[in-house]
């Protein structure tokens, strides 16, 4: 991956600087409603500056931009649908040249309360040099409690990977470890930053108490052959995802598992069981359930060759055909 732009010296991670660290808020947006104004107000209180960037949304989102704009948020605008990991890599190659000491993400339906940037930027002032912290994120997302992997000699919470909504990255992990992976265009992007982060050393920890509110999906009736049933969390729903989502998914898993394998092998089985289970539900129970097995059919077949950036024409028009 390319590094980033260099514009000033990194802060040491885990040292408490003479002044504030400057804190750089990057929102990437894809047809937003007017909700994501009152989310990016609030982000914008916690932080120096705030980035939006819209992924392509066209005339749909000159509304919420233009209302932006007179609130004071920069937006950029993409001319062409690129991809979250597109969008985030704008818009952080942007706060790294505005000075950004720290980098917050977040995703346009992502609510931060009041006083998480502080307690996400406390996480690496409690920090260790010798942990090598690169990455703070929530400690909870919609009362869902994160369950650390281990514990830092000074006892912070440490995860191998977490939703990139909500993260806030040091300036001296991302001039190392590089940007996101705008070959996997939407599906993955956090996870495969993440083992990535973890390769050159650093460390990924939550910020004690933090709960964030965030949009996880569209959830559908569990009816696998039409009949409803529960599934295996004991409801009768499940998250769905549309196949044309489904095909990344299938493809870019299996992308990292050929990366990875070898140095996160734990990952690698918790992602093969973690990813079969949904995969089979959308083909059973649908909707649209001859477009998934396609998805997963052609994704699968890419993955395994390696096929990457956005998905071929012809098959990205027959999965989003209503």
């Amino acid at each position: 991956m390319p590094e980033p732009k260099t514009t000033r010296g990194s802060r040491p991670t885990g040292s408490r600087a003479a002044v504030a660290p400057r804190v750089v808020a990057v929102v990437p947006l894809f047809r937003p409603d007017h909700r994501v104004v009152d989310n990016i107000a609030a982000l914008a209180a916690q932080v120096d500056r705030v980035y939006a960037v819209d992924d392509g949304s066209g005339q749909a989102a000159d509304a919420v931009v233009a209302e932006l704009a007179d609130a004071g948020i920069r937006v950029a605008r993409l001319e062409r649908n690129s991809g979250i990991a597109a969008a985030l890599n704008a818009g952080v190659r942007s706060a790294l040249d505005d000075g950004a000491d720290f980098v917050v993400n977040t995703d346009q339906d992502t609510l931060l309360p009041d006083g998480y940037v502080a307690a996400c930027i406390g996480t690496f002032d409690r920090a260790n040099a010798v942990t090598r912290l690169g990455i703070v994120c929530a400690d909870a997302v919609n009362g869902a409690p994160s369950i650390p992997t281990w514990r830092s000699p000074e006892g912070l919470g440490l995860v191998p990977e977490a939703i990139q909504s909500g993260f806030v990255i040091s300036r001296e992990c991302l001039e190392r470890s590089g940007l996101f992976d705008e070959r996997l265009v939407i599906d993955c992007v956090d996870t495969e930053f993440c083992l990535r982060v973890r390769s050159h050393g650093f460390r990924i920890a939550v910020a004690d108490g933090t709960d964030i509110a965030h949009e996880l999906g569209e959830m559908v009736p569990y009816r696998p052959f039409g009949v409803n049933r529960r599934n295996r969390n004991g409801t009768f729903e499940y998250q769905y995802h549309s196949p044309f989502r489904q095909y990344y998914i299938t493809r870019n898993n299996i992308d990292l598992i050929f990366r990875y394998f070898r140095s996160h092998r734990r990952w690698t089985l918790a992602v093969v069981k973690r990813q079969t289970g949904p995969g089979i539900d959308a083909v059973l129970s649908g909707p649209h359930r001859f477009r998934h097995a396609v998805a997963i059919a052609a994704g699968g077949l890419h993955g395994f060759l390696r096929v990457r950036g956005p998905v071929p024409a012809r098959l990205g028009r027959f999965l989003r055909r209503a």
